[in-house]
């Protein structure tokens, strides 16, 4: 009987040993291998990163193939990092099924995974997905588990869960208690909650906590201190100082809202295209790339330099300056052909209004 017993122990902890994988994180930084283009060369590289025993080359080499659309390949991949006890890999192959796959119960399995074992992004993801189901329990419980992995931003998803409840006063408090805590981010949404709120509407204060964040170099907010003077007090020179200090703060949008504002009110389509391209060249942001094309296109009809900047900014991921490049070709060089080419490369991109043209045109963008 007691050899029995001691059979049975031994086969009980020989399974719990199995089932125990040790999961591990790589200093290795995923976001090396997050890219709008690829080449042969990533994926040799992320080849031999696995050959030298680097745990995120299996998530690296995943994205790169769901990248390419080869999701069978990429699922190969992040299960064999699975299998090395790689956090990150549960953690992609769970951004795979939700995102791509819509397999919203395999996605949920693979973040518990990784959440469980810290890892924060995963924890905050599936705080995202109880939130959009209106689960909020189960959204305040994972949300809070990504804010003690450090991630200050899942407060915010709290305080905006909260405003959904209309539990205003909780989600004040949570506001408040992340930008004690340094997330100047915190004050930005105070301030949009009382500007925008109808139930608790109050210029001043919002005005006050987009300071306070902006105090704490938080450019956006004076951004958004710029937009109220902009459209609420149509203070235009106000508008502009703000604007600008937001460019101090390398904010690419308060600079972006000020070639806007030149452009589009003020119609001084010099200065638009100044600030505009101080924007691509301080932030290589592609939305300004796209705004110079806009602006040679549509105010100043000088096609091929808008053809010219809605090129750079589709090299930087524009959407929008693919798609503006079809419609030049397609209405003013009348190539439909090469506007198909270039609503094409927009759909890809997942511009809305590209993928709508094309079918129109009878034309799959796949």
């Amino acid at each position: 009987m007691q050899n029995i017993i001691k059979t049975l122990l031994l086969i009980c902890i020989t399974t719990i040993v199995l089932n125990a994988q040790e999961l591990k994180k790589s200093k290795y930084d995923i976001n090396q291998c997050i890219k709008i283009e690829y080449t042969k060369e990533d994926i040799k590289k992320y080849k031999k990163l696995i050959q030298e025993g680097e745990l995120q080359g299996y998530s690296c080499a995943g994205i790169y193939y769901a990248r390419q659309g080869d999701f069978k390949e990429a699922i190969n991949y992040f299960n064999n990092g699975k299998e090395k006890g790689s956090i990150e890999a549960y953690a992609q192959l769970g951004s795979l099924y939700l995102s791509f796959l819509h397999d919203e119960n395999k996605a949920v399995k693979n973040f518990k995974v990784a959440a469980n074992a810290k890892h924060g992004k995963s924890a905050h993801n599936l705080g995202v997905y109880y939130y959009k189901n209106f689960k909020y329990d189960e959204a305040y419980k994972w949300f809070m588990k990504s804010y003690e992995t450090g991630d200050l931003n899942s407060l915010l998803s709290i305080g905006l869960m909260y405003i959904d409840q209309k539990k205003y006063d909780e989600a004040i408090n949570t506001f408040k208690k992340a930008g004690k805590l340094g997330y100047a981010q915190a004050y930005h949404s105070l301030g949009i909650f009382y500007r925008k709120n109808k139930a608790r509407k109050n210029d001043e204060k919002g005005i006050k906590y987009y300071k306070k964040c902006y105090e704490m170099g938080y450019g956006l907010c004076a951004g958004a201190i710029g937009q109220y003077y902009e459209e609420d007090r149509k203070d235009y020179k106000k508008a502009i100082v703000w604007y600008k200090k937001g460019f101090e703060l390398k904010n690419e949008e308060s600079t972006s809202r000020l070639g806007l504002l030149y452009a589009e009110v003020l119609k001084d389509y010099d200065k638009a295209i100044y600030w505009y391209k101080k924007c691509y060249e301080k932030f290589n942001y592609s939305g300004c790339a796209a705004d110079i094309g806009y602006t040679y296109q549509i105010d100043l009809k000088d096609y091929k330099k808008a053809e010219k900047w809605y090129k750079i900014g589709y090299k930087l991921g524009s959407g929008k300056a693919a798609n503006n490049l079809g419609y030049i070709y397609n209405y003013t060089y009348k190539d439909e052909k090469k506007a198909i080419e270039w609503y094409k490369k927009a759909a890809k991109l997942g511009y809305q209004k590209s993928i709508r043209k094309l079918n129109d045109l009878g034309v799959s963008y796949e």
